[in-house]
């Protein structure tokens, strides 16, 4: 979440702009003045007294997820342990008694003397020290799962994207929405990520990063519509094989599924991500079935094919068909999944990132 601060107004407009995805903003509602840093790196000085032990180390996660992008940008990281404050010129990472769970305070300029002037001069992230929280990537501790309390790395990405200068979006599928309902989940492990949408955003503020940066992913999250200037996110679904409905949901242990006929085609959705620099083109998947949520190319090998190509300028959520064997179980759970680069022909960055589950009862 975001609140702003314009030092000088002046008779200057800013609005935020959005590109095919991601948004900033521009002064003067000029294209070419979008409002950035003056060099590729910031530092966030985390405050101790607010992020210690396993709280700190979860901060350190939640920015090291909006480095992964491919950008030249970095937003660098310190500890302190004194006091903090707004307009010091210290982009500063600390818990108060606020309100909404997280927002950063951006401070920057727009304005016109002998030439035009404008740029980021602070950010500050702040969270509500009032709310749970947990350090813990776990499933069983996180909210949007089977757990009760906020991820801090969650919300530590999300923020720190306005560190790069990124506004929101509800638009599309991405952090800087609902950045609680944006994670690479599997097994027992979700974890928060840049993503497509964000990692778009930093090249265009600062262009491409000298090195090789290709990075595929799948999620089992979705966009279902947008909460003021946020996109809001659900579980993927099981659509039928015509794709005209969603099959009976049903919930399996603590997680949303559905209820699917063995012998039967269906169409799995799930959300695909290229986080890279460039298009990745004939993108081998393979689609699994699993007696758990973990799935692994250990698991039974139902079917597969090729995705034609996916842009780094828009995520993609889809369906692909899959046929369910005859010999599964009745009344039995199973977990239905994808794994995209099946054949690792893709030299990526991170190729944990490659798996995704919907549960499924078989009936």
């Amino acid at each position: 979440m975001l609140r702003f601060k314009l030092l000088i107004t002046s008779l200057i407009v800013l609005l935020a702009q959005p590109a095919l995805s991601a948004s900033w903003l521009e002064c003067n509602s000029d294209s070419a003045k979008k409002l950035r840093w003056g060099g590729n790196s910031t530092t966030a000085r985390i405050n101790t007294i607010s992020f210690s032990g396993s709280n700190l180390t979860a901060a350190l996660r939640g920015i090291a997820a909006t480095n992964a992008n491919p950008s030249p940008f970095v937003v660098n990281t310190v500890t302190e342990t004194g006091g903090v404050s707004r307009g010091n010129g210290q982009n500063e990472v600390y818990a108060k008694d606020i309100s909404p769970p997280g927002v950063a305070q951006m401070n920057y300029h727009c304005y016109w003397f002998f030439g035009w002037h404008y740029g980021l001069d602070e950010v500050d992230i702040v969270l509500d020290s009032s709310r749970s929280w947990t350090s813990s990537t776990a499933k069983s501790a996180n909210f949007a799962y089977t757990g009760t309390a906020l991820p801090i790395d969650a919300v530590i990405n999300h923020e720190a994207g306005h560190f790069l200068g990124l506004m929101h979006v509800n638009w599309e599928y991405n952090v800087m929405g609902d950045s609680w309902r944006h994670h690479h989940t599997n097994g027992t492990v979700a974890n928060t990520y840049f993503g497509e949408d964000a990692s778009h955003g930093s090249r265009v503020l600062y262009g491409n990063q000298a090195s090789t940066f290709n990075d595929v992913s799948v999620s089992h999250w979705r966009r279902t519509g947008a909460d003021g200037e946020y996109s809001s996110h659900d579980r993927v679904r099981i659509r039928n094989s015509a794709d005209t409905a969603t099959l009976t949901s049903i919930t399996i242990v603590g997680e949303p599924g559905f209820r699917v006929t063995r012998g039967t085609t269906v169409r799995p959705e799930f959300t695909l991500e290229n986080n890279g620099k460039t298009t990745q083109s004939n993108i081998s998947f393979g689609i699994y079935v699993s007696t758990n949520d973990f799935i692994s190319t250990s698991d039974r090998r139902i079917g597969g094919g090729t995705f034609g190509s996916l842009s780094p300028e828009d995520v993609l959520t889809t369906t692909v068909a899959a046929a369910i064997p005859k010999d599964l179980v009745v009344g039995q759970n199973y977990w239905l999944g994808i794994i995209i680069d099946e054949k690792n022909e893709i030299s990526e960055t991170n190729n944990t990132n490659n798996m995704a589950y919907i549960p499924m009862r078989i009936q």
